[in-house]
């Protein structure tokens, strides 16, 4: 209940907060400047990382700076129950990297990552930039953050630490995320979103719903990138989708209010096969999230042998 809760707060607030009229400097502010005290709140919760790690929860954590000076923040969980297949190579079934949502941090999907562990898969927590532990004031939606994760994912690669063969998965923010670093790193074999934005161009007016949309909400989507440093037209789920070379599963709830799921039908649209696309009754941007670790353990599993024959 108390994730429920602050995803409804984080979902909200910057559309509360849109509301009045502020200048187009605050406005485009608003779309790069993520309010991360939730996330930082709940990492305090979770406990520190040496703790963690005595409990045998966290294998290992860590960072890597990337190009422009972030430093992104990660945690590891090594598989539990060995792959007979992989057990000679010392490795997993495979890795699946998790991103959280936006305001969120890398403690969002630790029960999700405890699951995947115990049925033998690699897991990679990182917080996105911006988030959690990371460095960098900004998010991009996605233009940098692909990077992000594969400079991590090239780190612990480089060391041996996880296996090889990579998924992701990503929910809201992380979602949009995961489709573009599906997209941007060869190495992906599989790509799971939840409730996924379709592009930054897209959600903007989910966040400034009072903006008109045209040259007043293009002025701050323009400003919004000059001020962190991206092309607003780089971050795209739905151009990202066209490049996938691997498996897709999209799943929205269809009473989503904050991504609607025409969002996931765009991205499912622009993608190619194998792809699948799951709308789920009844639920909304928090439910499709949360209380269905046992589920996306099994769409993991799903997207694993789509790829496959």
């Amino acid at each position: 209940m108390r994730r429920v809760l602050i995803l409804c707060l984080a979902a909200i607030l910057p559309q509360c907060l849109g509301c009045y009229g502020w200048t187009t400097e605050n406005d485009a502010r608003m779309l790069v400047e993520p309010a991360s005290v939730g996330g930082q709140l709940a990492l305090k919760f979770q406990g520190r990382e040496q703790r963690l790690i005595a409990k045998g929860q966290v294998s290992d954590a860590g960072s890597v700076t990337v190009e422009d000076g972030t430093t992104i923040s990660y945690w590891v969980i090594l598989h539990r129950v060995p792959n007979p297949v992989a057990t000679a190579r010392g490795t997993g079934r495979g890795t699946v990297v998790l991103l959280h949502p936006l305001m969120m941090s890398k403690s969002w999907f630790f029960s999700l990552g405890q699951k995947l562990a115990d049925n033998g898969w690699d897991v990679v927590l990182p917080d996105l930039r911006g988030h959690g532990e990371s460095t960098g004031k900004y998010i991009t939606w996605g233009a940098r953050e692909k990077g992000d994760i594969k400079a991590v994912m090239d780190s612990l690669l480089a060391r041996k630490i996880v296996s090889n063969q990579i998924y992701v998965c990503g929910a809201s923010l992380g979602g949009c995320v995961a489709v573009q670093y599906a997209a941007y790193d060869s190495r992906c074999r599989g790509c799971l979103a939840l409730c996924p934005p379709a592009s930054f161009r897209q959600i903007a007016p989910r966040i400034l719903p009072f903006v008109p949309q045209g040259e007043l909400l293009d002025a701050r989507i323009k400003f919004a990138g000059e001020i962190a440093g991206f092309d607003p037209d780089d971050a795209s789920a739905i151009k990202a989708a066209g490049k996938l070379r691997c498996p897709l599963i999209l799943v929205h709830g269809q009473w989503d209010a904050i991504v609607p799921y025409q969002h996931s039908e765009a991205i499912f649209g622009a993608a190619h096969q194998p792809k699948q696309l799951i709308l789920q009754p009844w639920k909304n941007h928090a439910t499709v999230q949360i209380g269905q670790d046992d589920w996306l353990v099994e769409q993991i599993e799903s997207l694993s042998q789509m790829g496959r024959g």
